[in-house]
């Protein structure tokens, strides 16, 4: 149900209710998204305010409300549904992320192991290769491909091992790719406009996360 951000509709009893505000490009609210319950479908099918976004399937997502946040399952989606980052968060292989208006997957780069027959797999010698980011063009296209070693990568507009000098959206350093002991890691650098990472199947989103549904940015709310 999408209404006046000013609306507030009544409410059953018991029933886990969140609020999706959609947020202007000035930072004023433009109305509510209401989730009761659940779960309720989303996409360009489903009236405003995703019914003229191009980037949003016909039956785009799965919302559901709980006591503590949202759940979200765009897995069959082709866009899916970003969260901008707070700090950082673990990147896992094949993990899309957005900086500015780029969109990058991250991906695991194993050591080879040989076939069970014993054959070895023939490479180029690698120097301490453990991940990759790419730039891709659209969800399964590769532009360019950039290995990780050592403690990790830069990302900006003017610094960084990755740049992109003509994107206004990304900072001069806006965000890097991390390995330690803990993992691998996403991390924004303070950037302008935020690093969004794409929402894993059934991933809870927290009140006050802004989510990128399409070219549309909510801020989620408990009702």
């Amino acid at each position: 149900m999408f209404m006046d951000a000013s609306q507030r509709p009544a409410m059953a009893g018991g029933i886990p209710t969140v609020r999706l505000v959609l947020l202007r490009e000035d930072g004023t609210e433009g109305g509510v998204l209401v989730i009761e319950g659940g779960p309720e479908t989303i996409g360009r099918s489903h009236g405003p305010p995703f019914d003229s976004d191009a980037y949003l399937d016909p039956e785009h997502a799965s919302l559901s409300a709980s006591h503590e946040g949202l759940l979200i399952d765009a897995a069959n989606s082709l866009n899916g549904v970003y969260l901008k980052l707070e700090g950082r968060a673990e990147l896992q292989h094949l993990d899309f992320f957005r900086v500015g208006q780029e969109l990058l997957l991250y991906e695991d780069l194993p050591e080879p192991t040989p076939t069970p027959d014993g054959t070895e797999r023939m490479g180029s010698p690698n120097p301490g290769y453990w991940g990759r980011v790419s730039i891709m063009v659209g969800p399964d296209r590769v532009a360019a491909a950039y290995p990780i070693k050592d403690e990790g990568v830069g990302i900006g507009r003017e610094t960084g091992e990755i740049t992109f000098p003509d994107d206004g959206y990304v900072s001069g350093s806006h965000c890097r790719v991390i390995g330690d002991d803990d993992g691998v890691f996403l991390e924004d650098l303070g950037s302008s406009n935020g690093t969004y990472m794409r929402v894993r199947p059934d991933q809870l989103i927290r009140p006050g996360t802004l989510i990128l549904i399409g070219q549309q940015l909510f801020r989620v709310e408990l009702g």
